[in-house]
């Protein structure tokens, strides 16, 4: 088994360093933040769905570009509201650090 390459610059989950600005994060891979989960919310029906780098296909894709392709099955929705989280709130042990992506009015 090979291991996956780790981009010139990542965040952890776990580290203390200072998270780049939404902005930034939009033109890195997804890889660039092992171990976090990318939360999206339908911009039509408000439903949310969590994404797990771990085990997304397209971590090698720029989070700009995953957004861009992303459609909600359901209702066709785009996405509204991105973000990056560093665990599930209630559910992770440690703080759960966020990076807002894309602001959505829900």
């Amino acid at each position: 088994m090979t291991a996956r390459p780790v981009p010139k610059r990542h965040w952890r989950s776990y580290d203390d360093a200072p998270l780049p600005t939404g902005a930034e994060a939009l033109n890195e891979p997804f890889g660039a933040f092992p171990s976090w989960f990318m939360r999206i919310t339908c911009e039509r029906c408000g439903q949310e769905r969590m994404f797990s780098e771990t085990h997304a296909a397209q971590r090698d894709m720029l989070i700009c570009d995953i957004i861009a392709k992303m459609r909600h099955d359901g209702c066709g929705g785009r996405a509204g509201r991105v973000e990056l989280l560093t665990g599930i709130e209630g559910a992770s042990r440690r703080p759960v650090r966020k990076i807002t992506l894309i602001e959505g009015e829900r």
